[in-house]
């Protein structure tokens, strides 16, 4: 390594400003080097001489488990596009997939076990052995008195339950999700039934309304290719609830313009509408335990205090209300900003709850249920991040992936212990948390190993997949089962885990065992029955070729028992002096999370707006004295750094628009100085959430 890196300068690169400082073996080559290849073609990287072939495979880079074809020289993939006829990416992948074999090779990549030595900003980063850091993290977790905990930022997957297991061996183990969940609506449905647990899915392709709650169904939400084909069949139509002109907002049939924050009141007032004019079924009410103190909440919000509340006009909340009530096959349901983060949950149980008064769940073109992929059934879920108290997390391990959506530094610092705990990072690639880590052990990057593609949320039945190596493992890379095991191992935890490979293998033939589903296979785009498999070994091999699982639909039972579970809601005082709305694009939020060869959509082409870039109206940006392109001081409770202002007429006025997403790459400016971070601008409630900061705009 050619220079000694602090904890001050991952933050630096992190946030943007890649000079050059490589951690890979194989370098990567920048956009001031891109822009002299395209004036000297002799420069340009050239891939080594051989066949090409196809290699049928998913990409892990997220939840959507996207099937996708790799060309390859030689074995070695340049190109990735989709599988077409995908039953469940459709044949599309979105642009970060386009590029995911390059993860491998970011400058931001490490290949090898390191340490912090001190807590400060200018701690150094140095080389340790695997032994020293596996030690270490064990001692600490046999010492702690708080909580240990694991965050798991895509769950459902084979070391999912290996997490689940060593924390359920330890006292005080606690397993985490991010806060943003995609699924958070069919999670919330599943926590309300009483009785016996359902897993749910949305039948959205049988659906002739949509009302989302935020949620980006038309930007990266979910698996993209299965709402781009739903967006071009044209069929259902969609009314997005959004405080933006979002790109949904955009493309849907019809845009509630909301006051931010103010979901909940909304969805409540819709409720009211629904129960006055008896528009829920006697079956309905039958079914739910606290019908009456939920009626008694909703009582209070008649369309015209909703519109006071809301900003939108009564004569269209009531027109929306109807519109559900008449649909045959409606869905409600919302989501997290990928920037912004996630709804409070009293504000998705509001939202949830209207999935129950329209009598849609368990009916086609709703919310249907699903059986558990077999060998990954779920006996309890994990604790909301509500629900931990602060300052009480006092080991804390990051599993290798990300979500795909923000996570601020200032909401994991708010639940450790107040001199800071311990955290050991598996990530591949350097971020913000691992530049607060106390120890780092990188896992295999993508493609550098097998893994497992569980069910993808909100996917109305079971599927499982496999990502096949497309790139030689890193030598000094570790399996994220293989850290457990060493520190189940030095604990005097008896746990048997296998190598990843097996594990995924047991459950692979666990899923066999069974006899049904059908597996798509990607070459020829032909279906076979799992009957019809002679063996697990078979089995197995097809899905190592690219082979997708499909579940059978279950049969429907719409005569459940629900409990709301609603709070006592209060009206908020509006009047905050200047919110201001955090957003992102899911998979962009930094810059570890994207190949630099993506920055061109962030630094040309503005079909992104970049981080340390906020928007304003027209009449906002005259009260505060700023023009277009002016720099502007941004404070917050959290700090302050210096930004990029956009007027734009579709922003609501004396609201700000903070977009979280990479700076850009090698460019440090007094406008987009290293290391400032919107994200860590927002101040995060005591319930979890970010989405709405207040914030003073001053112009430089």
């Amino acid at each position: 390594m050619a220079k000694t890196l602090t904890r001050r300068d991952i933050l630096k690169f992190t946030g943007g400003g890649i000079l050059g400082l490589l951690f890979s073996p194989l370098p990567w080559k920048l956009l001031d080097d891109s822009s002299i290849w395209t004036q000297n073609w002799g420069l340009t990287p050239k891939l080594a001489h051989g066949p090409i072939t196809n290699i049928f495979s998913h990409c892990s880079l997220c939840s959507g488990g996207c099937g996708i074809t790799a060309r390859c020289v030689s074995g070695f993939p340049f190109a990735i596009t989709g599988i077409s006829g995908h039953p469940v990416s459709q044949g599309t992948v979105c642009t970060r997939g386009l590029a995911a074999h390059h993860m491998a090779h970011h400058p931001l990549r490490i290949v090898h076990p390191h340490t912090f030595t001190g807590k400060g900003s200018e701690a150094t980063l140095s080389a340790v052995s695997l032994q020293t850091a596996v030690s270490a993290t064990a001692e600490h977790i046999a010492a702690s008195h708080g909580s240990v905990v694991i965050l798991d930022q895509q769950p459902g997957r084979a070391i999912s339950h290996v997490y689940r297991e060593f924390l359920n061996s330890i006292p005080n183990g606690i397993y985490l999700n991010s806060p943003s969940v995609e699924a958070v609506t069919v999670n919330t449905l599943k926590a309300m039934t009483s009785g016996e647990k359902y897993s749910y899915g949305f039948d959205l392709e049988n659906a002739d309304l949509i009302l989302s709650f935020g949620a980006p169904i038309f930007d990266n939400w979910g698996t993209p290719g299965r709402l781009t084909a739903l967006h071009n069949a044209g069929t259902t139509k969609v009314i997005q609830v959004d405080s933006r002109y979002s790109r949904t907002a955009m493309q849907s049939t019809e845009w509630l313009p909301i006051i931010p924050g103010m979901e909940k009141f909304l969805a409540l007032g819709i409720a009211n509408i629904m129960i006055q004019e008896k528009m829920v079924p006697a079956q309905v009410i039958r079914s739910m335990s606290d019908y009456k103190a939920y009626v008694a909440i909703t009582n209070e919000f008649t369309p015209e205090k909703v519109s006071q509340i809301t900003g939108i006009e009564s004569d269209r909340i009531i027109k929306t209300a109807r519109a559900l009530a008449s649909s045959h096959h409606p869905i409600v349901l919302s989501g997290a900003d990928p920037g912004g983060g996630p709804f409070d949950s009293e504000t998705d149980k509001s939202i949830t709850a209207l999935n129950i008064l329209l009598g849609n769940v368990g009916k086609s073109g709703g919310i249907i249920s699903r059986r558990d992929v077999p060998g990954y059934e779920i006996n309890s879920e994990p604790l909301h991040w509500a629900n931990i108290p602060d300052h009480s997390i006092e080991v804390l391990i990051v599993d290798s992936v990300d979500s795909g959506y923000a996570l601020p530094w200032t909401l994991i610092q708010k639940k450790m212990l107040l001199n800071g705990g311990s955290i050991l990072s598996l990530s591949p690639i350097l971020n913000e948390i691992s530049a607060h880590s106390d120890f780092l052990i990188p896992a295999p990057a993508l493609f550098e190993s097998l893994q497992d593609i569980p069910t993808p949320p909100g996917h109305p039945v079971g599927t499982f997949a496999i990502s096949t190596p497309l790139l030689k493992k890193q030598e000094e890379t570790t399996e994220p089962a293989d850290v457990i095991r060493l520190l189940a191992t030095a604990l005097n935890v008896q746990l048997e885990i296998p190598p990843m490979e097996e594990l995924i293998k047991q459950k692979s033939a666990a899923l066999y065992s069974h006899k049904r589903g059908t597996l798509h296979i990607a070459s020829d785009n032909s279906t076979l029955q799992v009957r019809e498999i002679a063996t697990a070994d078979d089995f197995w091999t097809k899905l190592t070729e690219g082979a997708v699982w499909i579940d059978e639909k279950t049969q429907q039972h719409s005569q459940r028992s629900y409990t709301i579970g609603l709070s006592a809601v209060n009206v908020p005082v509006q009047g905050m002096e200047l919110p201001m709305i955090a957003y992102g694009w899911r998979g962009a939020t930094a810059s570890a999370q994207v190949s630099p060869i993506l920055s061109k959509v962030f630094q040309e082409t503005e079909l992104r707006a970049i981080n340390g870039t906020v928007s304003i109206n027209p009449t906002t940006a005259i009260q505060y004295g700023l023009s277009k392109d002016d720099e502007a001081e941004l404070s917050t409770v959290n700090g302050t750094m210096k930004v990029h202002v956009k007027i734009d007429p579709t922003i609501r006025p004396g609201v700000i628009e903070a977009s979280i997403a990479p700076l850009l790459n090698g460019i440090e400016t007094p406008a987009h100085p290293a290391g400032s971070n919107i994200l860590n601008l927002c101040e995060v409630t005591n319930d979890g959430t970010w989405r709405i900061t207040t914030a003073k705009l001053l112009k430089v």
